[in-house]
């Protein structure tokens, strides 16, 4: 693999991404149970199981507003300790003198951010740059390297993220609020049919 969960930690604040992992596993189960209540709904039509389905969804979206409301309200520490790990992980020593772990967690930082450095590339590693600071070169020099510093590309790629997931949330709620309308219908039709059918048998 590409970093373990300790080679992480030790630079996450011991942060655990697994269960960001496994939050997400069970994000899915549940909206697969959720939408089975609602197939049933739309198919047999039975009033119960949309009523139950209506709830179902009306917890969902209330869940996702709190999430959206954290999030938001997090989203200057979540840069504050981004830039913490930066400044921990960049700390001021020479590549060369790092180990292997922290070399390898250097390397994956400023490749997929494409930056060099914390704020430079010549600030933090002077002459000997790495050469994950530059596209596709075995060596790297301060002219070839990004223009970016890390801490900057970092605190952008959170921010983007951030939206990104906030974005994916409102698409979520209006496509939920569209369901619930559904259900309801659903619903009232089954009331209508069952109410016709004991009208029909007197």
């Amino acid at each position: 693999g590409i970093l373990n969960q300790s080679k992480i930690d030790e630079y996450s604040g011991g942060y655990n991404f697994e269960l960001v992992c496994y939050g997400i596993l069970v994000t899915g189960v549940i909206i697969l149970i959720v939408g089975t209540f609602g197939w049933y709904t739309g198919f047999k039509g039975s009033i119960l199981v949309g009523k139950v389905y209506v709830v179902l969804l009306i917890i969902i979206c209330v869940l996702q507003i709190i999430f959206f409301v954290v999030e938001f309200l997090k989203k200057d520490e979540i840069n504050s300790e981004i830039e913490g790990y930066m400044n921990k992980t960049m700390n001021g020593t020479a590549y060369d003198d790092m180990t292997s772990a922290e070399q390898e967690i250097i390397d994956i930082i400023q490749e997929q951010l494409e930056c060099c450095g914390l704020e430079t590339a010549a600030e933090t590693w002077e002459a000997a740059i790495p050469s994950s600071c530059c596209t596709g070169n075995s060596t790297c020099s301060v002219e070839e390297a990004y223009d970016s510093g890390c801490r900057e590309a970092a605190v952008t790629f959170a921010d983007k993220a951030i939206m990104f997931s906030i974005l994916i949330l409102i698409i979520g709620f209006v496509i939920e609020f569209l369901c619930m309308i559904a259900a309801l219908y659903s619903v009232r039709e089954a009331v209508r049919a069952k109410s016709y059918s004991a009208l029909s048998t007197h």
